[in-house]
């Protein structure tokens, strides 16, 4: 499955104000965004007509952003998966969690539900076919390795819908602290959640 579909893939070229270094820097910035309930609630909605998730219709707004911007055609992103496919793992302790490469054709006047339909198709069959590790697809796929480019993809999209619940401690007082990531793996990552107000990301 992942040889079909990954065949011929192209980089993602985003613009930038200077050329693309020899080897990675990995210079970092964050920039924090929220979507309000109204929109959030119009963009889970849409999806529904669809019988999307709200991952897959916000991969789908991001893929054909990305089209946008790169002025391409084939747009691949980077996906974490929790990787817990059987129901006596949800409560092990440990690190599961693997990489999924969701590539979509943006190819043809599609209209944004096209878009969103081929979009939940490609998440469908990336979920069917989730328990081979990032590792080994890359090594099975061999792609020409750049040190300036991570394998496969460059942009990546963190979707986080597992409640967290408060850390409570006998006497302490715990509150989240903001910490900025020292490096960065990709050219560009985003993350989102769904807060009580809405839709949180960065």
């Amino acid at each position: 499955y992942w040889k079909e579909k990954l065949e011929g893939m192209e980089q993602m070229e985003l613009p930038t104000d200077r050329p693309r270094p020899a080897a990675p820097r990995y210079t970092s910035a964050r920039q924090p965004f929220s979507i309000d309930p109204q929109t959030a609630e119009k963009i889970y909605d849409l999806g529904q007509q669809e019988e999307a998730t709200l991952f897959m219709t916000l991969m789908a707004a991001f893929q054909h952003l990305l089209g946008c911007y790169s002025g391409q055609d084939d747009v691949v992103v980077g996906s974490p998966i929790a990787n817990r496919t059987r129901t006596e793992l949800e409560g092990v302790v440990g690190f599961f969690v693997n990489t999924l490469v969701m590539r979509t054709d943006l190819l043809g006047d599609l209209s944004f539900r096209e878009l969103l339909r081929r979009v939940r198709q490609t998440c469908l069959d990336a979920y069917a076919h989730q328990d081979l590790p990032f590792e080994q697809l890359v090594e099975q796929l061999q792609p020409a390795r750049d040190p300036s480019r991570s394998p496969l993809f460059q942009v990546m999209l963190a979707w986080q819908n597992v409640p967290v619940e408060p850390l409570a401690l006998p006497g302490v007082r715990i509150e989240p602290v903001e910490v900025e990531t020292a490096a960065a793996k990709f050219d560009l990552s985003v993350g989102l959640q769904e807060t009580a107000s809405g839709l949180a990301g960065s």
